[in-house]
């Protein structure tokens, strides 16, 4: 059980099941209605089966991507985040190695059957790439101030727009009257999610670093903090906050004046108002444990905006 648990705990099950929830939600109450609604059809990129096999592909890339971040901050680890399996021991460095391979191949496999699937081969080329990414972000590139945290943002947003990529292959194999136009709504949509993914990432991903200040500075892990000092890094973790509070305000403001209240009240109440608590903890934020309650905040406007696709979905279908 013990086994189990920091397994699970390695490959941070939770975040795991967020991307899963994000998938799910944006496919059954975005993609597929779309679908039925503009192009009067059944027909979607995926099989219910194969979507689950997507969204298991992309957990899996996510979750290899996780443990070979442990496997390099191990050392680290062993001294300011103790409570980590492989800081604990429970697993050796080899079996991490072993466990992000098997998670790395099991994904790309299943993206190489998808693929094959939708008769697009070149689909797998994407895990792949996401794979060497998440592995190079570990090795080198979280060492270079914004670089690591731009890139795992970019990931982040990427989930919407590798979906998206399934999309267009359909559209392009079976002539629809309306593909153009169905095919820029998702496009809105992905831009409209993978973008608020993009930025809360990098939001939080930043102020992680400003929690981890103490232990990068001492292994010489060069994030932003380190190498600007941390009140420049908390200006931008700021300035970042201020960017996702004026895009959320401005589709607010823009679902108001459209006469979609009940969409404009949910980005005002759900999302803009902890955005405002986030930046108003991050100001006032001088210790790790400020740090890491701001981290949380932002993990929390994360799940609401990903919460906004049923609310949105419920609003329309009453409005009908």
């Amino acid at each position: 059980m013990q086994t189990i648990t920091a397994f699970l705990k390695l490959i941070r099950i939770v975040n795991l099941l967020i991307i899963a929830l994000s998938l799910y939600l944006f496919y059954y109450l975005i993609l597929v209605p779309v679908h039925a609604d503009k192009l009067q059809t059944s027909l979607v990129p995926f099989t219910n089966f194969e979507f689950a096999l997507f969204t298991i592909s992309v957990m899996l890339i996510a979750a290899a991507g996780n443990v070979i971040n442990d496997y390099y901050d191990h050392e680290l680890d062993r001294e300011y985040k103790p409570e980590r399996p492989l800081a604990q021991g429970i697993f050796s460095l080899d079996a991490a190695m072993y466990i992000h391979a098997v998670l790395a191949f099991g994904g790309i496999g299943i993206g190489f059957y998808l693929g094959w699937n939708n008769s697009n081969y070149k689909l797998v080329y994407i895990y792949i790439i996401c794979v060497i990414l998440l592995y190079v972000y570990s090795a080198y590139l979280k060492k270079i101030a914004l670089v690591g945290n731009l890139v795992v943002s970019a990931l982040a947003g990427f989930v919407f727009v590798l979906l998206l990529l399934f999309e267009a292959n359909l559209l392009n194999m079976i002539h629809f009257e309306n593909a153009g136009f169905v095919f820029s709504i998702l496009k809105f949509q992905v831009m409209f999610y993978g973008g608020f993914a993009f930025i809360t990432t990098l939001l939080r991903e930043i102020v992680k670093d400003l929690e981890d200040y103490e232990g990068d500075a001492a292994y010489d892990i060069n994030t932003l903090p380190v190498a600007y000092g941390v009140t420049f890094a908390k200006a931008v973790a700021l300035f970042v906050a201020a960017i996702l509070l004026t895009a959320v305000g401005y589709f607010a403001y823009n679902f108001h004046q459209s006469g979609a209240l009940y969409h404009g009240m949910y980005l005002t109440g759900a999302v803009a108002l902890p955005t405002i608590a986030v930046i108003a903890v991050l100001a006032k934020a001088k210790q790790k444990q400020d740090y890491a309650k701001v981290s949380m905040l932002v993990k929390v406007v994360m799940l609401l905006g990903i919460l906004s696709i049923p609310a949105f979905y419920w609003f329309s279908k009453m409005a009908q």
